[in-house]
């Protein structure tokens, strides 16, 4: 694994398959997976992630983050996975199940305690982001909802239509650093938030289409 921020490392794909890292965050009141891909393992981490003690929950932010790797996750940690019913509706149709322990409602909703799950759609209908307080940072996991590239943010969907209300209900939120989805080529792991409403409108300013 490689550390991106205190608590929070990147895990890669068995032999640099996927669509990129997925990110395990370390915390005292258990260890979180997000991101992780619906295609390839993790297995080759699994002995990090136990000697960093396990695994107590998954979330799937959207349909392409939960399939073999979240169910080989729960098999071996006895993980909780968690994705809003939308997507796991989505998944329903595929010939290999996805586990899926909690579809939740989608609105804003806290699980293990004190993990914010964001309803932000527009690059999948019922994609969660992921508010939670990683070693005193308060760190917004935005998966592909948005993400960095050349520099610049990314929005999972560059309809300013489709992503404004999701954009919009980001402004009241208090955190101090963005991880985005991190591809195997990205350099740029986090951004650091100096002022929310900013950051937002930057966000907002990247969909190029109506």
């Amino acid at each position: 694994m490689r550390q991106v921020l205190p608590g929070v490392f990147l895990a890669p794909q068995n032999s640099g398959m996927g669509f990129g890292y997925s990110h395990f965050i370390t915390r005292p009141a258990g260890n979180l997976i997000l991101d992780a891909s619906r295609v390839g393992s993790l297995s080759d981490t699994f002995d990090e992630f136990e000697q960093a003690g396990g695994v107590k929950a998954v979330v799937i932010s959207d349909r392409h983050l939960g399939g073999v790797s979240t169910n080989e996750i729960a098999e071996r940690f006895g993980a909780t996975i968690y994705c809003s019913a939308i997507e796991a509706d989505a998944m329903g149709h595929r010939t290999k199940a996805v586990r899926i322990d909690h579809a939740l409602a989608f609105e804003r909703t806290t699980i293990e305690g004190d993990v914010l799950l964001v309803p932000t759609p527009g690059h999948t209908a019922g994609q969660f982001s992921t508010l939670a307080v990683v070693e005193g940072a308060r760190i917004l996991f935005t998966a592909d909802f948005v993400w960095r590239e050349g520099g610049r943010w990314r929005p999972g969907n560059l309809s300013r239509r489709k992503m404004a209300a999701s954009f919009e209900g980001l402004r009241d939120l208090a955190f101090d650093v963005v991880v985005p989805w991190t591809g195997y080529d990205q350099t740029e792991l986090f951004v650091a938030v100096a002022d929310v409403e900013e950051t937002v409108d930057a966000m907002l300013a990247a969909c190029s289409k109506p």
